[in-house]
């Protein structure tokens, strides 16, 4: 056992998908990365995994970061990533804490700002990713921090967003109910802990409740089960794991990576 792998989890895992094989079904997963626009080694890293596992990737790209440089790297990456809209320019603008909390909580999309304002680089973000990505963009907004207000929710579909991808499981009451869901359940970094690496127990054990919980009908069925992972973030550790659980999933008869467009709906 190590950081970077332990058997024991993987095998809790690798049990939960033989239920869903023995019920006939494939458990759907989903990767995604976030922070990218600026050059940084694990990017290219990042990169070379995706080329080289085939895996489906949904790269958070912030509008207001992209360089040609990366921009290029981006198109000239396999076709199975996708690009996705990570705010406007991953700044902060929350000076107060919320009510009943004792410490500010950062947020692009929070509700420091008029909606409108927030709206408009959305908006702005989303044409200029559209424009250098063509059909690899997909109208997706990942909101810095995973955090936005009801009234920046409200108003995505009317900026041009099909879908809103943040963390945790989705809930049918949620607002603004004409936007698709695609979260993700499992960030394997601990960021109050100098953005340490949370090791492959605690992640494989987070990613097998899950999907336990859609298998035993306490969460959506539908909704894929997704790796949150951010290249610039990352020690050795978990890009070892990474790799080994990349390579392990894909290979399981009980689980799928669809194409990211396929869970669009």
């Amino acid at each position: 056992m190590s950081a970077a792998w332990d058997d024991g989890a993987w095998q809790r895992l690798a049990a939960e998908l033989d239920a869903w094989h023995r019920d006939g079904r494939e458990a759907s997963l989903w990767w995604r990365d976030d922070d990218a626009g600026r050059p940084h080694p694990g990017f290219d890293r990042l990169l070379a995994l995706a080329g080289r596992t085939g895996i489906p990737l949904g790269l958070a790209v912030v509008p207001a970061w992209l360089i040609p440089e990366v921009a290029a790297a981006i198109r000239g990456a396999p076709g199975s990533v996708a690009v996705l809209q990570h705010g406007w320019a991953h700044a902060n603008h929350e000076t107060v804490a919320p009510p009943g909390e004792r410490k500010v909580r950062p947020a692009e999309c929070g509700a420091a700002r008029p909606p409108e304002v927030v709206l408009a680089e959305v908006t702005a973000g989303r044409a200029d990713l559209a424009a250098a990505f063509g059909a690899r963009w997909l109208p997706v907004f990942v909101p810095p921090w995973n955090r936005i207000a009801p009234a920046v929710l409200q108003g995505l579909s009317r900026a041009g967003c099909r879908a809103l991808s943040a963390f945790g499981r989705r809930h049918p009451g949620d607002p603004a109910p004409e936007l698709r869901r695609l979260n993700c359940h499992a960030d394997p970094i601990v960021w109050r802990e100098a953005k340490r690496f949370a090791g492959a127990a605690a992640t494989l054990d987070g990613l097998r409740a899950h999907l336990a919980d859609r298998r035993r009908g306490r969460a959506d069925a539908n909704e894929a089960t997704g790796l949150l992972t951010h290249h610039r973030d990352m020690d050795e550790a978990f890009w070892e794991f990474l790799a080994e659980w990349l390579g392990r999933v894909a290979a399981h008869p009980g689980a799928t990576f669809p194409p990211l467009p396929a869970l669009l709906g």
